[in-house]
Order: C-alpha cells, then structure tokens, then sequence
C-alpha cells in the first residue's frame, strides 16, 4: 500500500481548525449578544440568565431562567415573535470573515 505524504498538510489542517474554532466562538458570542438584546426586561434576570456554554468541540447558548420558555413562545408584549427566532435571523443576515 502507497502512502502519500504532503508537506504542510498537518499544519494547514491545524490552521483550519483553529480558523473554524475561532469563527464558532464568534457566532455563538454573537448569538448570545443579540438574545440579550431581545430579551423582554422586567427586573433584567432573564437578560441576565444567558450563557455560553463551552462542550466537547461544541458551543450552546443557554437561557436556565424558569420562565424562559414563556417569553421564547412570546407571552411578553416586548418580544411577541419570541428571542431566539429573531435572533437567529439577525444573525443569518451577518458576514463572518
């Protein structure tokens, strides 16, 4: 069996990985920037509530405030359409370099 050997290919794979850890890191911080800005604010607890959470090779944003399933499903006159729909249109209009 032939095996093949390209120079630079483990550093450039590595480079890309790092490329692509940092553009996710940059998403998901900007994911959770805009669900704070949309967040209904009474006391500020919920804006408060939002986390990045760091996983295995995986980012998620998370809201762990009891009630935030009511204003997600647009029980605040503040965010009728919700956070996280808005929020990821937002983000979907966004151009990462």
């Amino acid at each position: 069996m032939l095996k093949f050997v390209v120079r630079g290919t483990n550093n450039a794979m590595r480079s890309l990985e790092r490329e692509k850890d940092s553009l996710m890191a940059r998403v998901a911080e900007d994911i959770k920037q805009v669900a704070i800005q949309k967040t209904p604010i009474d006391q500020g607890r919920a804006r408060r509530g939002w986390r990045l959470e760091n996983m295995f090779r995986e980012k998620r944003i998370a809201n762990r405030v009891p009630y935030i399933d009511y204003l997600e499903n647009g029980h605040s006159k503040q965010a009728p359409n919700g956070i996280l729909g808005p929020t990821i249109r937002e983000i979907s209009k966004k151009r990462y370099k």
